[in-house]
């Protein structure tokens, strides 16, 4: 039995760790942060991380808009009002392992300690948890500009995880 839950968290993160590096590279961003693996969490195929955002009035593409706008807002506050200049690095092909941001890694580290401490698999909806409880940042910030307190959204995916 553990064999089995091993081989299918290690697809979950395989699949997890890929569409993370493709929304960082779609949102032109080298080194993928939460916003991406908050995204990334929505390909998983448990489903939970969608159902999560439904519950709540939003979606992935909603998500996905407001990632956009905190993004634009603050290269504008720097003085980069032209996205493409901020995504001129991405033209290089991305070579080696895939390197989260700090923060990205701790949450994913959080996702996995929640599914283990409740004895099953990784779930979207762990990794939705583990970044809400995130103060700062551009997925704290996308979240707040949807309407969508982080505090429910860590329970509606405590609550998605569990059930």
């Amino acid at each position: 039995m553990r064999v089995t839950r091993a081989w299918r968290d290690m697809r979950t993160m395989k699949t997890l760790f890929a569409e993370t590096e493709a929304e960082g590279d779609r949102l032109g961003d080298r080194e993928p942060g939460l916003e991406h693996l908050l995204l990334g969490s929505f390909a998983l195929p448990d489903g939970t991380a969608g159902r999560v955002f439904e519950q709540l009035g939003s979606s992935r593409d909603a998500l996905r808009e407001a990632i956009v706008r905190v993004h634009g807002d603050a290269l504008t506050a720097v003085g980069l009002g032209d996205p493409g200049a901020a995504t001129s690095a991405l033209s290089r092909p991305r070579t080696g392992p895939l390197r989260l941001t700090e923060p990205a890694q701790g949450a994913f580290r959080n996702a996995v300690a929640l599914a283990k401490s409740e004895r099953r698999p990784i779930a979207g909806a762990d990794v939705v948890a583990a970044v809400a409880t995130v103060t700062h940042g551009t997925a704290a910030r996308a979240l707040e500009s949807l309407g969508l307190p982080r505090s429910a959204v860590v329970e509606a995916a405590r609550a998605a995880s569990a059930g």
